[in-house]
């Protein structure tokens, strides 16, 4: 089973009947990636499931070569609108931020009167947005973790309930980091905080005493592949969940197994392992200022082509020349420090390209 099937046979349950689980925190973290600008506003008003996607069926257009996540968060809306179980929790207060500097988003399921998911999406194919995630390894916080630990507090601080926070990937991040930052009155109210393969944090954040306060509980969960939830520093105690893909493809919340209100439990696979331990020696090799030329002199090769959106690569092949033919003028530090990365790599021996 995979969130598709559980969410065909778990739709026939309320909250009531089974309590929220873990596979129902993958939904809400899928759903995240989907576009409500118009359709769930951001404030006190609310709208159903059922009646967010009759709106939402009427003005979405795929784009071409649409993203993996937005594909599944699409089919496992139109999965969902009809059930027992999900039909009507409400959405409310959607965010959207996606300019040059930052992509962010967030919205909250309320799964009743007192229990709200506040899900944080990945990310998207704004340029701006991988650029933001590649900054994490130098520098904290960057603008979506602020975005985030406002969007609690502004939502939250005078709200009676209890909250979940979670997402996806960089979403799970920004679920961890908001949850660190915010002001004592939404942090009592936090019972549990999901990382879905999320990145991890700085040094200096993981060593904090903001991250002591709610590590009981933060739940990072990460496939038996896991790449994305292996970046940066994390503790050893994450759940690891069995995907039936492999690489950066068991990346992709809908290969994650489920059986009953459960995700399927397994090890680290030998390649991600391999990986994490590769990763943290290339970040202990190189210091911020290293990592921050080594991120720039990447993404001004994006800028020179004008590129803002990860999909206009894919639609002008063209692009792909010109930035292989730049990528030769770049400095000779981040040519090592990408050769050394690609060394890393390709030591996982995963089946499938990490690119």
């Amino acid at each position: 089973m995979n969130i598709f099937d559980y969410s065909k046979y778990y739709g026939n349950y309320s909250f009531k009947e089974r309590p929220f689980n873990e596979v129902d925190n993958i939904i809400f973290s899928c759903l995240a990636y989907l576009d409500f600008n118009n359709i769930v506003k951001d404030s006190r008003e609310t709208i159903t499931v059922k009646e967010a996607y009759d709106v939402f069926k009427e003005v979405y257009r795929p784009r071409p070569k649409e993203m993996l996540a937005v594909k599944n968060a699409v089919k496992l809306f139109e999965l969902i609108k009809d059930t027992k179980r999900f039909c009507d929790i409400e959405l409310a207060n959607y965010t959207y931020v996606g300019d040059e500097n930052s992509q962010f988003s967030a919205i909250t399921f309320m799964i009743d009167k007192k229990n709200y998911y506040v899900a944080f999406e990945g990310t998207d194919s704004l340029i701006s947005g991988w650029e933001e995630d590649c900054k994490m390894a130098y520098h904290f916080p960057v603008e979506a973790q602020v975005l985030a630990k406002n969007y609690l507090d502004k939502h939250f601080t005078m709200k009676k309930c209890n909250l979940i926070v979670g997402g996806h990937s960089k979403g799970g991040n920004l679920a961890l980091v908001s949850s660190m930052y915010a002001n004592y009155f939404v942090k009592k109210k936090i019972k549990k905080i999901y990382s879905n393969d999320g990145q991890g944090l700085r040094k200096a954040q993981i060593e904090s005493k903001y991250y002591e306060k709610i590590e009981s509980k933060f739940i990072h969960i990460i496939p038996n592949y896991s790449i994305v939830g292996l970046l940066l520093r994390h503790k050893d105690n994450y759940i690891v969940v069995k995907s039936n893909k492999i690489g950066p493809l068991a990346h992709d919340l809908s290969t994650w197994q489920v059986s009953y209100d459960h995700l399927e439990k397994d090890h680290l696979s030998r390649s991600s392992k391999v990986f994490d331990e590769g990763f943290t020696k290339w970040l202990d090799k190189y210091d911020d200022e290293k990592r921050k030329m080594f991120v720039k002199e990447i993404f001004d090769v994006m800028r020179k082509n004008n590129i803002v959106d990860l999909m206009e690569i894919n639609l002008k092949k063209e692009l792909i020349l010109n930035i292989v033919k730049q990528s030769k003028e770049i400095n000779p530090l981040v040519k090592e420090m990408t050769i050394e990365l690609f060394k890393v790599i390709g030591k996982t021996n995963f089946e499938y390209p990490f690119f």
